[in-house]
């Protein structure tokens, strides 16, 4: 008796050590593989430049950014041999990094707008003013400097109506600036925190917020808000004559035309391309990202090579998407201000039905048209009818008459 509650007891010590260890084991896992939300998909369609209808000469967008690279005489074609002994490759691990809204704003943001966020006016704007206005107290303070008065409802009203627009702003982007659809909600939190720290509103340090993002998404970030500017997702890769005329290659031949090594190399420092007939060695146009590390370089090729660059299922400009949303604005006025509002279903639905009327009511008329023209055509053909006047029959009954009483006589 006293060996079997012995047992009972060891195997009881037993199971709670297996789940101690898996508890620990979980604990650990977590700690070491932070968990990531976001998916990360490939890039795809022109450049953001082609949808502007832009060149690369006619626009500065990224340009508070970007720096030149050497000049063409420092510029030596030697090899990336030792990039690619001093860097790790990242085909094989894809681990996940804790990076701060800081790092979300380098990412995304720095290129077009600059580090202090001051943009390059006037084609691209500050952020620093729209994310002052999503505060109630700076709105109040701002107002007072004019002499204008504001009550703290209508302050927060503002400041709330800004918060929108800047989330707004972020997810389908503006007249010059792409939309940044692929953050996600946790994302766009730690990068709005980041913005308004920027902007040194009172409270910001605190609010700061971190998240964990694998490297292929880093390097998602970077492709999609900086390198997509200027380079389309897929096509021919241009020749050394087509790239002194100007023609920017798509990232789809990426891997075709150099090394890990030697992207991480040209992005961060500039790297030799040959141009023209001669293939003369030049630094190219291409700037140099000086703001990005080395890893978020690699980064970038490894979500290149693990994610292909994809074509657009639309080519339309944002110049068309623009009149086809004014001209759908302008049908759901029209709609609101004669009656209740429709969707686009309903409005599609009592469109077929108009039509189909229409339709109905014109094969109606040819058919009518040819009852009436095969009666017309029946009765002018068929022989005429002895028509007897009516006088002509008081004439005959009078002769019978005549004729009756003869007959007696």
């Amino acid at each position: 008796m006293f060996f079997q509650k012995t047992s009972v007891h060891e195997k009881s010590n037993g199971k709670l050590l297996v789940a101690l260890l898996l508890v620990t084991f979980t604990a650990l896992h977590a700690q070491t593989s932070p968990k990531t939300n976001s998916i990360v998909t490939p890039v795809s369609g022109p450049s953001w430049l082609k949808h502007l209808n832009r060149s690369f000469d006619q626009t500065s967008m990224g340009r508070s950014s970007w720096q030149l690279g050497p000049a063409d005489s420092q510029i030596l074609p030697s090899s990336n041999s030792q990039y690619e002994m001093a860097l790790p490759q990242r085909s094989v691990s894809n681990r996940a990094d804790v990076i701060s809204g800081f790092d979300l704003y380098r990412m995304n943001c720095q290129g077009c707008h600059g580090a202090s966020g001051q943009g390059a006016p006037p084609e691209i704007n500050s952020v620093i003013n729209p994310v002052r206005a999503t505060s109630a107290p700076l709105t109040l303070q701002r107002m007072r400097s004019v002499g204008m008065e504001m009550s703290k409802t209508d302050a927060y009203k503002m400041a709330r109506e800004a918060n929108a627009a800047l989330l707004q702003r972020l997810h389908n982007g503006g007249e010059s600036m792409p939309a940044f659809n692929y953050l996600s909600d946790a994302e766009i939190r730690a990068l709005i925190a980041y913005l308004k720290q920027l902007a040194d509103m009172p409270g910001a340090e605190k609010a700061q917020t971190s998240i964990s993002e694998l490297h292929t998404r880093k390097g998602e970030m970077i492709v999609k808000s900086t390198c997509h500017i200027c380079h389309d997702a897929t096509g021919i890769n241009p020749s050394s004559e087509d790239l002194l005329r100007g023609a920017i290659p798509p990232l789809s031949t990426l891997r075709a035309r150099t090394t890990q090594a030697g992207l991480i190399r040209k992005v961060t420092h500039g790297a030799p391309i040959a141009m023209g007939p001669l293939h003369t060695i030049s630094s190219g146009r291409m700037p140099v990202f000086r703001y990005l590390t080395e890893e978020e370089a690699a980064d970038v090729y490894l979500y290149l090579t693990q994610f292909p660059p994809e074509d657009s299922p639309s080519l339309e400009s944002p110049v068309v998407e623009r009149a086809q949303a004014s001209s759908a604005a302008v049908i759901g006025n029209t709609r609101t201000s004669n009656g209740p509002q429709r969707g686009n279903g309903g409005f599609s639905r009592m469109t077929s039905v108009v039509f189909s009327l229409a339709t109905a009511f014109s094969l109606g008329l040819v058919f009518a048209g040819f009852v009436f023209t095969v009666r017309e055509f029946s009765r002018l053909t068929r022989k005429p009818a002895v028509v007897i006047p009516a006088i002509a029959h008081e004439h005959a009954e009078a002769f019978e008459l005549v004729e009756d009483e003869r007959k007696r006589a």
